[in-house]
Parts: C-alpha cells; sequence; structure tokens
C-alpha cells in the first residue's frame, strides 16, 4: 500500500490533520483580505486578479513545503533504516530551516493586498516569495558545509527552486524588453511559480506512492 513502509503508517499521515490547521489559519487573513476587495472592486480590478494570484501562489508553496518536508523528515529520521542511510545529519539544523522557511511564506501572505513596490523595483510580496524560493538553496548550502549525509536529497530540492527562479527572471525580463509594465511581469513570474510548484508537487507525489 502506498505511503507505508513495512506496515508502518507513514508520519506524513499522522501529521495531515494539524497541517489542513495551520494553513486554514494562515490562509484565513488572505482569503478574507482578497473576497472583501473582490465584493467591492469586482474581478475587473487589476489589483483583485493580483490578490487572487498571490493567494493561491501562498497555498501551493504552503502545500509544496509541507509535503516535500514531511517526505524529508520521514525518510532522514523516522524510517527504521534511517540511521544508517543518513549517519550524519542533524535534526536541530533541519527543523529550523524548515520553520524559517515557512515564517517566509507566512510572511508573505501577509502582504497580498499590497501593492507598493519596495527599493528594487519589486512589491513586497515578490521579495518574500524569492526569499522562499532561495531557502532550500541556503539549506543545501549548510548541509555541504556540515558534511551532512542528507545534502544529496536536499540538492534535489535547491535545484528545483533554482531553475524556478531563472525562469522568473527570464518571464519577468522578458515582460519588461517587450514593453509590459511591471504588474505584468509580476503576474508572468508569479504564473511560472504556480506552474512550476504544481509540477514538483505531482513528481513529489508519484515518488513517494511508488
Amino acid at each position: 500500500m502506498s505511503g507505508t513502509t513495512g506496515g508502518r503508517t507513514s508520519d506524513l499521515h499522522k501529521s495531515a490533520f494539524w497541517i489542513y490547521g495551520v494553513t486554514a489559519m494562515v490562509m484565513r487573513e488572505p482569503f478574507a483580505n482578497v473576497i472583501r476587495h473582490a465584493s467591492t472592486a469586482g474581478l475587473s480590478d487589476w489589483q483583485v486578479r493580483l490578490e487572487i494570484l498571490r493567494t493561491v501562489i501562498v497555498l501551493v508553496l504552503m502545500a509544496r513545503l509541507f509535503l516535500l518536508l514531511g517526505i524529508y523528515f520521514d525518510e532522514v529520521y523516522v524510517r527504521p533504516e534511517s540511521a544508517e542511510r543518513f549517519p550524519r545529519r542533524s535534526y536541530p539544523v533541519d527543523f529550523l530551516t524548515g520553520l524559517m522557511q515557512l515564517l517566509t511564506i507566512v510572511a508573505a501572505s501577509s502582504t497580498v493586498s499590497l501593492h507598493g513596490r519596495t527599493r528594487v523595483g519589486l512589491p513586497v510580496f515578490m521579495v518574500l516569495t524569492i526569499a522562499f524560493l532561495l531557502f532550500d538553496i541556503a539549506w543545501l548550502a549548510a548541509a555541504k558545509l556540515l558534511r551532512f549525509s542528507s545534502a544529496a536529497r536536499i540538492a534535489g530540492f535547491a535545484k528545483f527552486n533554482e531553475v524556478t527562479l531563472a525562469a522568473c527572471v527570464v518571464g519577468w525580463g522578458g515582460v519588461r524588453i517587450a514593453g509590459g509594465d511591471q504588474v505584468l511581469a509580476d503576474q508572468i513570474a508569479l504564473l511560472i511559480v504556480l506552474a512550476m510548484t504544481l509540477f514538483d508537487m505531482g513528481r513529489l507525489i508519484r515518488n513517494y506512492d511508488n
């Protein structure tokens, strides 16, 4: 049966319901803001459409993070053969990295309805989304520095984020070079993040089931 190892129910299954609760609490504010704005301005308003896209981005990035970390911790720490396969590891480092990444996307959820731009020319939401994607790269750097046995597993997560960030840069820059405004460029970059994240979630699910 998928999701079990040697008759053991995966901790992913045990953790599912509290993950639902955390997600609901985080998404309460962006959902409320978007629904309230949409009810007054309508879907024809570009800000409403952008806020809807941002809310979806927060939801899928959180879902991928929970799925990714659940699979990683199950494989590296929980399974009976984990200690033998990954003799050099650090639960505190992995836990704190995941926590900081979660807090970054939680912070992004509070900026869904902010449309001003920072000094670098990007909205706060975009800056936090980029920071979120960079966390796996920093996590990999720390794992390699500390010579963790799990570095190869982390490398897969980091590589995907590197590709996503590169695609976003190309998409955003391409729109601007073609004469598109910053809002359209932001939307294209976020759509790339959405598509890439959904693709990776599908890959993670297929690998886990197999």
